[in-house]
């Protein structure tokens, strides 16, 4: 006889653990069919969301978690978006250097957004343990570091791009996810280092991974993904309840590292490492916007805001020049116009502050909040809201878990 709930726990795990692992494919090697596996991970993942709605209907169940009126908000932005990103790509003709197949871009996010969101929701979240989930994600990152350190030590991450200061182990390899990865490490080993009823092996794993993550992200030599390390270690203090430590601690560590950099910086220069001359430039180079260590961000948000002032209501579009504006807020607004942005802040701002609040209720949720203000930082810094899957992932799972705390209390 088919045991209906151990199915859709295998299948539910399966799931959430496919889509937190979506940057392994920057471990490909470069001859890989990047468009062609993509294309089956999503498939594979999309059928198995059908199993599980499938297998609780014959039980008779109505699957579906109620999670409130920023539902609708939600389904509202992820559809408008849609919408805007469809009419740019299959209608409009927007070229796009990163995905060059228009509906491979269109295909993209609808895995990344609109199916999670309604298959997250007819999850059994009581079949999933969350410190089992914090530390099979911890798992995953630690393998695709031990993958990305691999890369640094046999030389094969010595290949820099330009004069940024960043390499990549192989022309897939997206040094900024690099340097996430190194950030998500550090936050999950936090979160379950804190858990109480832990054993040895997770402290032992904890340690491991939060020296791995730090050298990760320091190598990687990303801003973006150091900067969201320090915002997260400031948002884990205060929900464990050190508020006076970071009135009194970090504004020391922050002189102490701003003294301390241009040595540091000198070190890893020393063995043909530039990963902090960008961030030291940023800081001590009173040219640093003429030296280009924005990325050209300045150039794409000055674009950015000229083309939404001349469509503010509807938006123009979500690039500039076929590029992404590198800025999630600055993205909404961009492509669909006063009204979208609003709505999308408004998102934000609901999500950030139940995030908050669940890693002050209970310390299991402390990965699930982190990982949120993590991948809000990223697509604040970097990529598009189209190919950032763990950034809805972790915002439908924080909305998700609240819900279900909200019910329960």
């Amino acid at each position: 006889m088919i045991n209906r709930e151990r199915i859709i726990a295998f299948l539910q795990w399966f799931i959430l653990l496919a889509l937190f692992a979506y940057d392994g494919f920057t471990y490909l090697p470069e001859e890989s069919n990047f468009a062609l596996l993509k294309s089956i991970y999503y498939t594979v993942i999309f059928v198995a969301f059908v199993f599980i709605i499938t297998l609780q209907t014959r039980q008779g169940r109505i699957p579906h978690i109620d999670v409130g009126r920023v539902s609708y908000m939600a389904q509202a932005f992820i559809w408008l978006y849609f919408i805007r990103l469809f009419y740019d790509f299959m209608v409009a003709g927007v070229h796009q250097e990163i995905v060059t197949n228009p509906f491979a871009a269109v295909f993209l996010y609808v895995n990344a957004a609109i199916i999670p969101f309604y298959g997250l929701c007819c999850f059994r979240w009581e079949l999933i343990d969350l410190r089992k989930l914090n530390t099979a994600i911890l798992l995953i990152f630690l393998t695709m570091g031990m993958v990305s350190m691999y890369y640094i030590f046999t030389g094969k991450a010595l290949e820099y791009i330009g004069s940024d200061g960043r390499f990549m182990g192989n022309a897939s390899m997206d040094t900024i996810a690099f340097g996430h990865l190194g950030t998500s490490l550090v936050l999950m080993a936090l979160s379950l280092f804190y858990q109480s009823d832990i054993r040895l092996w997770h402290k032992l794993l904890s340690i491991s991974a939060i020296v791995a993550g730090l050298f990760i992200s320091v190598a990687a030599g990303s801003r973006g993904a150091l900067v969201a390390l320090v915002v997260c270690f400031i948002a884990y203090l205060y929900m464990n309840g050190h508020k006076m430590k970071i009135l009194i601690g970090l504004p020391v560590l922050a002189v102490l590292f701003l003294a301390l950099l241009p040595i540091l910086n000198d070190i890893l220069a020393s063995f043909g490492n530039q990963a902090l001359e960008r961030l030291h430039a940023s800081i001590y180079d009173p040219n640093s916007m003429a030296a280009g260590v924005t990325s050209g961000r300045d150039v794409l948000y000055k674009k950015a805001w000229d083309n939404f002032i001349d469509s503010p209501l509807l938006g123009s579009s979500l690039f500039v020049d076929g590029e992404y504006v590198h800025n999630s807020v600055f993205e909404s607004f961009l492509g669909l116009g006063i009204f979208g942005g609003l709505l999308f802040v408004g998102l934000l701002v609901y999500t950030f502050i139940k995030a908050i609040q669940l890693g002050e209720q209970d310390k299991r949720y402390l990965f699930v909040a982190l990982l949120f203000i993590q991948y809000l930082l990223y697509s604040l810094f970097s990529r598009t809201l189209s190919m950032l899957p763990q950034f809805w992932l972790s915002m439908f799972l924080v909305i998700i878990y609240h819900s279900k705390e909200k019910s329960i209390a």
